[in-house]
């Protein structure tokens, strides 16, 4: 059973986890971090979820999570020249090194939000040199920016510059930087290329400059698709080598998960699992080697919606010394709308973490304007817009490269009314389309939000080589399900409904759906597990077509197992979950074992495509 919040605090602060890695840790955030550059493929919340997953775990109280200033002009000039730095105040120039299309504006924000990502980790390497413990910085990894130039969406160079401010602070011995990000660690490598006593470690797909060479480098290509074994036979016979030799004081790890299978930006086949043994065996050759030294680790690249969790395992075990079990991404993006609630006096009212959502924030700052329509009869469109910005589905359209997200609200064709998100306010590139409505049917004196069709895509992507769209689907998904789910759970509370309830029409949205909803039937759930078993093996499109064409039968029958409409649904009040509690230990007719496929030659396994 998992402990209130407050309990979990005090276990916390009493109680010191006997196998926990390294000491006390201490975390570096900052709420900036969310607004993201748009058109960087990388979830601006990513820093916010892992911090709200350590919250929840009470591994870590808000008071203890430093939040840093910017860098100063000062430490900037440490690493990178005077001309570098003053080409940025040019647009065009922040634009090309980004390699995106940003105006001024967009281009200055850059900027900004890089020199607080410099501040980040500089704040955390001189925590961990002064307690001599680990430091986490929740962001940073800016790793291909070098002292002339910037590439590789980065600017700055965070962890060249905050050990170039240790350094002017008086730390003597060598330093060694790990870089475990799946892409080189190319401008690291250039700031250090004459300083013998910064050993710079890059275990990466390919090679980014002509000439790499350092006077204290290790510099590794291994090529496009390494599983979970290739990658630690490597990291285990080139690490352990360069500590034993190089014999460090300090170190920064660049804990990069972009290498995990199906990362947008990658093409690594690790799993979650694998990441967490590297970023384990990293500790561990460093704590064998050298004792307990202070080590600050920056989260770098990592790509997608789910690019918290492989970093989340890790900082969990840090914190902990077991390997932590993750909740689900629905419950993550719940949990940020109760973070830091107020027990008496525990926290700060001005406290810089504390985004509670009360009913005030969700339905906006104001009233609206005159002739807006009211979604549901309450909620104006930019109470709309506001609401989904608080949940950070905007900030995933805008890392997307949508920087004016527009919501339109439609009045009820006869099915309830409609939420549109669009890319801008010219409403040419359809982004969200939610049609929803209360309904007091489908459970005898219980109110549901009801959802008839939700579809979140991305028009301006393509699907990868070799992954076929689902059913109906022209365009990869925009991710940010979780995020869109909790609002709606939240919109139930504010109104006191028992939850909401959505319409599976089809085998392959049950799929995505079954990730955060229950079903409401038995039967739609024996049918469900058994097409899942019968389809074992293959992709969620190969899957989604062997159902639609009728080729998962019953084997006494021979006759094909359809999906049909069914209501899956997530509670809210306790009645609704012991509706569902109800159904779930209710027996169905329908044996899982009695469905097999009927092959075809042209059916392959494969990864899923990205649906968001």
């Amino acid at each position: 059973m998992k402990l209130p919040r407050r309990f979990r605090r005090l276990a916390r602060r009493f109680l010191t986890p006997m196998g926990a890695v390294l000491g006390d840790l201490s975390f570096v955030y900052h709420p900036d971090y969310r607004v993201g550059v748009p058109g960087v493929p990388m979830d601006p919340m990513r820093g916010e979820r892992i911090l709200t997953f350590l919250l929840e775990e009470g591994w870590v109280h808000p008071r203890e999570v430093r939040h840093p200033e910017g860098a100063s002009l000062e430490d900037l000039r440490r690493v990178h020249s005077g001309e570098y730095l003053r080409s940025l105040d040019r647009g065009e120039t922040v634009a090309a090194a980004m390699g995106l299309t940003l105006d001024d504006r967009e281009a200055r924000a850059a900027v900004e939000l890089q020199r607080r990502m410099v501040g980040g980790t500089m704040t955390a390497a001189a925590q961990a040199v002064q307690s001599r413990s680990v430091a986490i910085h929740l962001g940073g990894g800016l790793h291909h920016a070098g002292p002339e130039r910037g590439t590789g969406f980065c600017l700055l160079n965070d962890v060249a510059v905050a050990v170039a401010r240790l350094r002017s602070e008086g730390l003597e011995g060598p330093v060694l930087i790990v870089d475990l990000d799946l892409h080189d660690g190319n401008g690291t490598r250039a700031a250090f290329a004459h300083d013998p006593s910064v050993h710079t470690f890059s275990l990466h797909n390919e090679t980014w400059d002509e000439h790499p060479e350092a006077v204290a480098d290790t510099c590794i290509a291994f090529g496009a698709g390494i599983g979970d074994d290739d990658y630690l036979e490597l990291l285990a016979e080139t690490l352990p080598p360069v500590v034993a030799d190089h014999r460090p004081g300090f170190v920064v790890y660049l804990a990069g998960v972009d290498t995990v299978e199906g990362d947008s930006f990658g093409d690594g086949r690790m799993t979650d699992n694998g990441v967490l043994s590297r970023d384990q065996f990293v500790v561990q050759t460093i704590q064998e080697r050298c004792g307990r030294i202070p080590m600050t680790v920056v989260l770098a690249g990592g790509y997608g919606a789910g690019a918290w969790r492989p970093s989340a395992l890790f900082i969990g075990w840090l914190a902990s010394g077991r390997d932590p079990s993750l909740p689900d991404d629905l419950t993550v993006a719940l949990d940020r709308t109760r973070w830091l609630p107020r027990e008496g006096e525990e926290d700060s009212p001005d406290d810089p973490f504390d985004w509670r959502l009360e009913a005030s924030d969700l339905v906006g700052l104001g009233a609206g304007t005159e002739g807006d329509r009211l979604l549901l009869g309450r909620y104006s469109r930019r109470q709309v817009a506001e609401s989904l910005d608080r949940f950070g589905v905007l900030d995933q359209a805008r890392a997307r490269g949508y920087r004016e997200p527009w919501v339109e609200i439609l009045p009820s064709s006869g099915l309830g009314p409609t939420v549109r998100l669009w890319g801008d306010a010219a409403r040419e590139e359809l982004l969200m389309e939610l049609r929803l409505d209360l309904d007091r049917s489908s459970i005898p004196e219980q109110t549901l939000l009801k959802i008839e069709w939700l579809l979140l895509q991305d028009p301006r992507r393509s699907f990868p080589p070799g992954r076929r769209p689902l059913p109906g689907q022209q365009h990869p998904g925009l991710g940010g399900l979780a995020d869109v789910i909790a609002w709606l759970v939240t919109l139930c509370r504010e109104w006191d409904l028992d939850g909401f309830a959505f319409r599976s029409s089809l085998f392959h949205i049950a799929v995505l759906a079954r990730r955060h909803l229950r079903f409401l039937d038995p039967e739609d759930r024996a049918r469900f597990q058994a097409l899942r078993r019968a389809t074992q093996g293959l992709s969620l499109a190969e899957a989604a077509r062997a159902v639609e064409e009728g080729r998962v039968v019953d084997e006494e029958t021979g006759e094909a197992i359809r999906w049909t409409d069914v209501i899956m649904a997530v509670p809210v009040s306790p009645r609704l979950e012991r509706v569902l509690k109800d159904a779930e230990e209710q027996e169905p007719t329908l044996s899982p074992h009695s469905v097999r496929l009927v092959a075809r030659g042209d059916l392959t396994p494969g990864g899923d495509p990205d649906p968001g």
